[in-house]
């Protein structure tokens, strides 16, 4: 555990930093349209990608019994589709091309789509090594991947924004990042897999990817209706402010939500036969991750007003309301995505479906109804999602774990306060404090304030789930459950 959870870290840490040394650069050189523009061609090829990556990211991993044919049929069919939607992409873009004027940002959109689409067999190769990776509990491999591919990736773009290249030297980092994860994967393997049609590892393969495809296809649709949507509300300025305030929560909650689902996945799975055994292993990974994330999130979001001054300066203020309730979501969402992992490895993707098809419907009818308030709609309307998905989960799992919601609500209350009362002090700290005027020194103060204050109240009213934490850390078996 310790082992898995440092490589976490690292992965984390490293991510953070690169994203703050590319996120000060770029938001000095480019401009929030420039960002906006990026970031809505991101998320399209991200959805077009989902149908290449999605059928066999869990069925892979999920299967008691898999053979090496099947990694081979799986990397078949994903490259061969990853050629034929570059082929889509590029054709759309040809037909838009064919009605719009030259000038017109569907033109622009259109191509910049098509030729960020090159990213898509990258995508497919990554999905199935790190599912081959995530099979042999190989988690440390999968987060060094993820920060040398950041690594290429952050120089790339660096190289080309000082060369004036602007929107695609955004889109360089996550295109380099992608390709030399997916070649670190496939070196590292222990077992090398090779392209090999078979249709009955297909078909043994299918029996549980349907679900989790369409799941991954609604959860990616959701990203793209959330951005579409604050595109259309508020402009690509808004989109870009968003692309701002994502800059500074992604590299927390990408990591630790991928990374934590990939080891719960694993135990979660040896448990699928005996519901018993998974509400136990759930309830306890959530009280754990709890106390540990809890701080964390709402740490950021305390602090997200003085990140965002400092790394984008005072054009990009008006991205730190929308950082402060994505930070929000985040730690809302943090224990609840537990319930979604223990689902899936029950084989539940259908309820998964639902559940993020109606995060979607909720993010929508959110944005429309509080775009009146301004831009400070775009991060409510993701808690007020957050907090319906979490409603969802906990409703499902009753009939299917026999879960207590009350008591799994009161496993995460001791956390949630003290990390509550953590993020008011570091809030206060940040208005009050002398050094408010540099954004460096008044970050300092508030990360200061906030380990020791939570520490604090964890040593004095949580002090066995302290320690359980901590022996969890250390690779011992947890002594507090939910």
């Amino acid at each position: 555990m310790l082992k898995w959870l440092s490589s976490s870290l690292t992965d984390a840490l490293g991510r953070i930093l690169l994203k703050v040394v590319t996120t000060v650069v770029f938001a000095y050189w480019l401009s929030p349209e420039v960002f906006g523009r990026a970031s809505l061609t991101i998320v399209i090829v991200s959805l077009l990608a989902i149908v290449v990556t999605a059928p066999f990211e869990e069925s892979l991993v999920q299967r008691r019994v898999i053979r090496r044919a099947h990694f081979a049929a799986a990397l078949a069919l994903v490259l061969a589709g990853s050629m034929a939607l570059i082929g889509a992409a590029f054709a759309a873009a040809w037909a838009i091309s064919a009605f719009y004027p030259p000038e017109s940002e569907a033109v622009a959109l259109a191509w910049l789509v098509a030729g960020f689409s090159v990213i898509i067999p990258a995508h497919a190769g990554v999905a199935i090594f790190t599912a081959l990776a995530r099979r042999h509990r190989a988690f440390a491999r999968i987060a060094w991947s993820n920060l040398a591919g950041d690594a290429a990736g952050v120089g790339i773009g660096l190289v080309l924004v000082f060369a004036g290249v602007g929107v695609w030297s955004l889109l360089s980092v996550r295109l380099v990042s992608r390709f030399v994860t997916v070649l670190w994967l496939v070196v590292d393997a222990p077992v090398r897999i090779r392209p090999a049609w078979s249709a009955g590892g297909l078909g043994e393969l299918s029996s549980v990817a349907g679900w989790f495809f369409a799941a991954r296809c609604v959860d990616k649709a959701g990203d793209a209706v959330f951005q579409g949507i604050v595109a259309r509300l508020f402009g690509l300025e808004g989109a870009g402010y968003l692309n701002m305030a994502l800059r500074i929560i992604e590299p927390v909650r990408g990591p630790t939500a991928s990374v934590s689902h990939n080891i719960a996945m694993s135990f979660f799975v040896r448990a699928q036969d005996s519901s018993q055994r998974l509400r136990a292993a759930v309830a306890s990974t959530v009280s754990h991750t709890a106390m540990v994330l809890m701080p964390v999130f709402l740490g950021l979001a305390a602090c997200a007003p003085t990140l965002i001054a400092l790394l984008g300066g005072e054009r990009w203020a008006a991205a730190g309301p929308i950082a402060a309730g994505l930070a929000l979501a985040s730690a809302i969402g943090a224990t609840t995505h537990f319930l979604m992992t223990a689902l899936a490895a029950r084989g539940e993707a259908r309820l998964c479906c639902l559940a993020l098809t109606w995060e979607v419907i909720c993010v929508a009818a959110a944005l429309v109804m509080l775009y009146p308030v301004g831009l400070i709609a775009i991060g409510i309307a993701r808690m007020v999602s957050t907090f319906a998905l979490a409603g969802f989960y906990l409703r499902v799992a009753r009939p299917v774990f026999g879960i207590d919601r009350l008591a799994f609500v009161r496993s995460v209350v001791p956390s949630t306060i003290n990390a509550s009362l953590m993020a008011i002090l570091v809030v206060w700290v940040g208005h009050v404090t002398p050094l408010a005027a540099s954004p460096a020194l008044c970050l300092i103060a508030q990360v200061g304030v906030g380990v020791a204050v939570y520490a604090g109240l964890a040593f004095i009213f949580q002090r066995p789930m302290l320690y359980s934490v901590i022996g969890a850390l250390r690779g011992r078996k947890p002594a507090v459950a939910a």
